[in-house]
């Protein structure tokens, strides 16, 4: 995990996953059907300054290409 902010050099990270009412995913380009693969994002974000970096697939990223 990072443990300082790339923007403002703040030490104090948030770990947390992005959401809204429908959820929020990567699809990775190309899939065709209706049911797509798909994987939840987590992210970082500063305490200080607001800035969310270091976005990560929360599952396995294997599971979007087999």
């Amino acid at each position: 995990m990072e443990n300082k902010c790339p923007y403002c050099g703040n030490e104090e990270i948030l770990k947390g996953t992005l959401e809204s009412a429908y959820g929020v995913g990567f699809i990775p380009e190309g899939q065709k059907g209706l049911v797509k693969k798909s994987s939840m994002l987590s992210a970082l974000a500063c305490r200080k300054c607001g800035a969310v970096f270091g976005f990560k697939l929360t599952d396995k990223p294997n599971k979007l290409t087999d």
